[in-house]
C-alpha cells in the first residue's frame, strides 16, 4: 500500500549530520524525549541506503508492513484491513467538575487537537516514531496550521468531538481524505510499568490516558445528519478502525479539588486509522 509523503524529510536529513552536535549543545536546555527522538532517527537513517533515502523524498512512500504499538487487553485489528493513515495528535483532553463537590471526579468532556501526518515515519523509522508523542507532549500547543516540533509533520486535519462522537477532520486546503466519526469499542489503562516521567507524564504530573480502539459501525447515526459517517480513503474504500496508542499526559487530578468548573489537560497521541 502506497500513501502520500507528508514527513518532511529535509528535516530529518539535517538531523543525520547535526544531531550529535545539536545533542551536546542543548545537553541541558532540551527533554530528553527529545534528544532521543534525534539519535533515534540518526540511528535509523544510517542504516538506509543512498538510493533508498533518496526515494524516500519522492511524492509517495511504501509503508511497508507496519507495526503498530499493542498492549495487553487492546483488540487487534479486524483481519482484512489495511493501514490508511497515522497522525500524531498533539493537543488537550477536557474536563468538567462540579465547583460544589472538590471531591468529585472530573467528567471527560471531549478533547480537541491537531493531527500531524506520520504515516511514512511509522514504517521508515518506526523508533523515532515512538519518541514522537513524548517529544510532542515536551513542546508548547501548536496553534492554528502551526507545525509541530521536531516531526515537522504536516498538519493531516482536527480531532474534536461531535456531541458525544469522537470526530477526525481529515479536510485541509491541502487536501481532502474525508471527516470520521467514531464511537468507542475498547478502552484500555496504560500499564504502570509503561508510565515513565520523562516519556509519557506530563509537565503538570498527568499520566498517559488509556489506549483506545475506535470503530465507525459505532458511531451515532444522529451524530452528524446529512455527513457521512465513514471516511473515505484514496482508492474508495471506508476507514472502520482508529486506535489511540502511545499516548502522552492527558490524564485528570483523581478528584475536583482546587480545579476550575472546565479546565484541559494537555496530551499527545498516536492515531492510527484502518479500512479496507
Amino acid at each position: 500500500m502506497r500513501a502520500s509523503l507528508f514527513l518532511l524529510l529535509p528535516t530529518t536529513l539535517f538531523t543525520l549530520t547535526t544531531s550529535l552536535a545539536i545533542e551536546k549543545r542543548h545537553n541541558h536546555a532540551w527533554p530528553k524525549s527529545i534528544r532521543s527522538f534525534y539519535t533515534a532517527v540518526s540511528n535509523r537513517l544510517s542504516t538506509i541506503a543512498p538510493d533508498t533515502l533518496s526515494s524516500l523524498t519522492s511524492a509517495t512512500c511504501n509503508i511497508g508492513n507496519p507495526s503498530m504499538p499493542t498492549i495487553p487487553d487492546l483488540p487487534p485489528v479486524t483481519q482484512g484491513l489495511t493501514l490508511y493513515h497515522v497522525a500524531i495528535g498533539r493537543g488537550t483532553q477536557n474536563y468538567t467538575c462540579d465547583p460544589k463537590d472538590p471531591n468529585s471526579i472530573p467528567v471527560a468532556a471531549g478533547a480537541s487537537a491537531t493531527l500531524y501526518n506520520t504515516t511514512c515515519m511509522s514504517s521508515i523509522a518506526p523508533l523515532a516514531m515512538a519518541q514522537l508523542t513524548g517529544s510532542a507532549l515536551s513542546m508548547p500547543t501548536p496553534k492554528g496550521n502551526e507545525r509541530l516540533f521536531p516531526a515537522q509533520a504536516f498538519v493531516s486535519g482536527q480531532h474534536y468531538f461531535t456531541g458525544p462522537a469522537p470526530t477526525f477532520n481529515l479536510h485541509t486546503n491541502s487536501h481532502n481524505y474525508g471527516i470520521q466519526f467514531a464511537g468507542l469499542l475498547n478502552k484500555v489503562p496504560v500499564p504502570e510499568q509503561m508510565i515513565q516521567p520523562d516519556q509519557n507524564v506530563g509537565k503538570d504530573g498527568s499520566k498517559p490516558v488509556p489506549w483506545l480502539k475506535l470503530s465507525s459501525s459505532n458511531a451515532l447515526s444522529d451524530t452528524a445528519p446529512g455527513v457521512a459517517q465513514q471516511a473515505l480513503s484514496s482508492d474508495g474504500s471506508p476507514v472502520e478502525e482508529i486506535y489511540r496508542v502511545n499516548t502522552a499526559g492527558g490524564s485528570p487530578p483523581k478528584t475536583c479539588d482546587g480545579m476550575k468548573k472546565d479546565f484541559e489537560v494537555e496530551y499527545a497521541a498516536e492515531y492510527w486509522f484502518w479500512g479496507r
